[in-house]
């Protein structure tokens, strides 16, 4: 796979997450501020169209605006062959959003419920925005205390799907106590306590992953009190990215291939690094940190040979 850009974004199925959305400019800022370059797949999906990225955003397709079955396996062929899929539906699954997100995510063991999720106990401004606290330990939950899942649905997860090249898990879950959510079961909307519902959920196929999230507004910078900036929100979001981006598959590769991480840089050093790119003497962001991690790495290393 012989990738051009790092992120590519879905915009062949009306999707709601697209660069373009000022609701979003927060999100997409982070991505270029990150270093990474940006696409877009218009007029269908297909696998020569993704192999020209690491990473490919689903973002919340609607209006029956459905996946081909040949997009879906060119989908299952790119992650097969080592993509990374980020998958975002909302409030209500496929139902609501009149998608068929589900379709593609059945063979990674994943299906977004027709539901929302509520919490009568935590919660931000009101209980269709529940504060989740309970996470699985793993790369995209670390240093996570608390998030907020507002307006999305929740998760299920079938670990029958499950063999030497394929895994899924779920990392991030609804209280077991004060939850509660509202179904469509087929004919009405029903609300049913519940427990411990998945809302994020994490696999390996073959030499790709996937990362499935059912909630939106989590991307959203319009409101810091369930949005991109609430809890841990961004935190997450920069870890999924993170995550998705790294993929080692050998120790050829390990050596070669760069790890996408997001760090906070104090401002005056931020500012003083833009100032040293706008003169030229570095291109990127990325070319000054890992010169200033190399100084430190040579000098570390040669204090600890004259102290042996």
């Amino acid at each position: 796979m012989s990738t051009e850009y790092n992120i590519g974004f879905d915009y062949s199925h009306k999707n709601k997450l697209i660069i373009e959305d000022p609701g979003f400019t927060d999100f997409i800022e982070f991505l270029f501020n990150s270093d990474l370059k940006l696409g877009k797949i218009e007029a269908g999906i297909t696998y020569e169209k993704l192999s020209a990225y690491n990473v490919f955003i689903i973002g919340v397709p609607v209006a029956e605006s459905y996946l081909t079955s040949e997009e879906i396996e060119d989908l299952l062929k790119y992650v097969n062959d080592g993509g990374s899929l980020l998958i975002i539906n909302d409030k209500g699954g496929d139902y609501e959003n009149k998608n068929n997100l589900s379709e593609l995510t059945k063979h990674f063991g994943i299906k977004f419920n027709h539901d929302q999720l509520f919490d009568n106990e935590n919660f931000s401004k009101d209980n269709s925005r529940p504060i989740i606290k309970e996470f699985k330990k793993h790369f995209i939950t670390r240093d996570i205390t608390q998030i907020i899942h507002s307006v999305g649905c929740t998760l299920e997860i079938d670990k029958s799907v499950e063999n030497e090249d394929i895994d899924v898990n779920a990392v991030a879950f609804s209280s077991e106590e004060s939850a509660w959510h509202k179904y469509f079961d087929g004919e009405e909307w029903v609300d049913e306590p519940v427990k411990s519902l998945p809302i994020i959920a994490i696999g390996h196929h073959s030499m790709g992953k996937i990362v499935a999230i059912g909630n939106l507004s989590l991307f959203s910078g319009f409101h810091d009190s369930y949005g991109i900036h609430a809890a841990d929100n961004f935190k997450l979001i920069s870890n999924v990215i993170s995550w998705l981006m790294n993929k080692a598959h050998s120790q050829e590769t390990q050596l070669s291939q760069p790890i996408y991480t997001a760090i906070p840089i104090e401002q005056d050093l931020f500012y003083w690094i833009k100032e040293k790119l706008d003169e030229g003497r570095w291109n990127t962001v990325e070319e000054i940190v890992n010169f200033g991690l190399k100084v430190v790495k040579f000098r570390m290393r040669k204090h600890d040979s004259q102290e042996e």
